[in-house]
C-alpha cells in the first residue's frame, strides 16, 4: 500500500497555492510529505522537493513572492509561449517534435543570464541539500524533446535539477544539467501524473483548471486536457485510487485563469486560498491517504 503525489506546473502564484494546500492539509491530519513517492514539475517541483525535505513552506512562499528582475519581466511572457506553443503544435507531427521546435525557441530567447536564474533565492535554499529518496522532478531536453526525469540516484545537484523543471521557455533559460540543457518539464504536460503508476493511492494537484468555462475553446487546453486524461486513465488503469485537487473559486481569481501565474505579487494571495481550500479537500482526501 503506497502513497503518491504529484504536484503540478503553476509559477510563483502556483507555488504560493500548492503550498498553502500542504499547510492546510497537514493541518487537518492529511500530510503529504509522507508520500513514498512525490513527482515535482515546474512549480511542483520546487514544492515538491521542499515537502519531501520537511522544509518550511512558508520561507518558500516567501522566496517566490520578490519581485522577478527587470530583464525577465521586460522578456517574453506566458501569453508568448501559448502563441508559439500553438505554432509550434500545428507544424509537428509528434509531441517530441513540437517540443523540439520550443526548446529552439528556448535556447535562442534573450532572457536573464542561466546562473543569475539558478541562483535564485528559491533554487539557492535547496544548494547542497541531500536529494530525497522520494522525489521526482521532471525536465525537457531543450534539443531532443525527450523527458528527463531526474531522482537520488541521477547525480543531479537538487538545486539545478528544479531550476530546470520551472525553466519556462522563452520567459527563463534553459537550464544545464550534465552537459544537457533543459526548459520546464510542463513542456510535456502540466501534471506528468503518468509517472505514479504503480502506487496505491495518488494525490494529484493541478494549478490549472482541468476544464475550460461554457463556450469557450482552446486547441492547446484541448490537447494538453487530452495528454492529462490518457495519463490519469494509465493510473486508473494500474488499479490506483486517484483524487485530483483543482482550483477552486478563490483561487481562480487570483490567478486570473492562469493568466497571473507568473505575478509575484498574487503569491500571497494564492498561499491564503489554499489554506482555505484544504479545509473543503481535507475529508475526501483523508479517506484515500489514511487507508494506504
Amino acid at each position: 500500500m503506497t502513497r503518491a503525489l504529484v504536484l503540478g506546473g503553476g509559477g510563483p502564484v502556483g507555488v504560493g497555492w500548492e503550498s498553502g494546500l500542504a499547510v492546510g492539509l497537514a493541518k487537518a491530519g492529511v500530510a503529504l510529505g509522507d508520500a513514498d513517492l512525490v513527482v515535482g514539475t515546474s512549480a511542483g517541483s520546487i514544492v515538491g522537493s521542499r515537502l519531501a525535505l520537511g522544509l518550511d513552506l512558508t520561507e518558500t512562499v516567501s522566496a517566490v513572492g520578490q519581485p522577478l528582475p527587470v530583464e525577465v519581466s521586460a522578456g517574453a511572457t506566458i501569453a508568448d509561449l501559448m502563441t508559439a506553443w500553438a505554432s509550434a503544435a500545428s507544424r509537428a507531427q509528434t509531441p517530441e517534435q513540437m517540443r523540439i521546435e520550443l526548446g529552439k525557441l528556448a535556447l535562442g530567447a534573450p532572457t536573464v543570464a542561466e546562473g543569475d536564474f539558478t541562483g535564485a533565492a528559491v533554487f539557492a535554499q535547496l544548494a547542497g541539500s541531500g536529494w530525497p529518496a522520494s522525489f521526482r522532478c521532471t525536465a525537457i531536453d531543450a534539443k531532443t524533446g525527450a523527458l528527463r526525469v531526474w531522482d537520488a540516484e541521477a547525480g543531479a545537484p537538487l538545486d539545478r535539477a528544479v531550476a530546470a523543471s520551472c525553466a519556462v521557455p522563452m520567459v527563463f533559460p534553459p537550464v544545464t544539467v550534465d552537459g544537457a540543457r533543459y526548459m520546464d518539464g510542463g513542456m510535456r504536460t502540466p501534471l506528468n501524473a503518468d509517472l505514479a503508476a504503480g502506487h496505491t493511492a495518488v494525490i494529484i494537484v493541478s494549478c490549472l483548471a482541468m476544464a475550460l468555462p461554457e463556450g469557450i475553446t482552446d486547441p492547446v487546453f484541448e490537447a494538453t486536457a487530452a495528454q492529462i486524461e490518457a495519463e490519469l486513465a494509465v493510473l486508473r488503469g494500474s488499479g490506483a485510487s486517484v483524487e485530483i485537487i483543482v482550483p477552486g473559486a478563490e483561487f481562480l481569481e487570483v490567478s486570473g485563469w492562469g493568466a497571473e501565474l507568473m505575478n509575484p505579487s498574487r503569491v500571497a494571495g494564492a498561499y491564503e486560498a489554499g489554506v482555505r481550500q484544504a479545509v473543503a479537500e481535507a475529508g475526501r482526501l483523508q479517506a484515500i491517504w489514511s487507508a494506504s
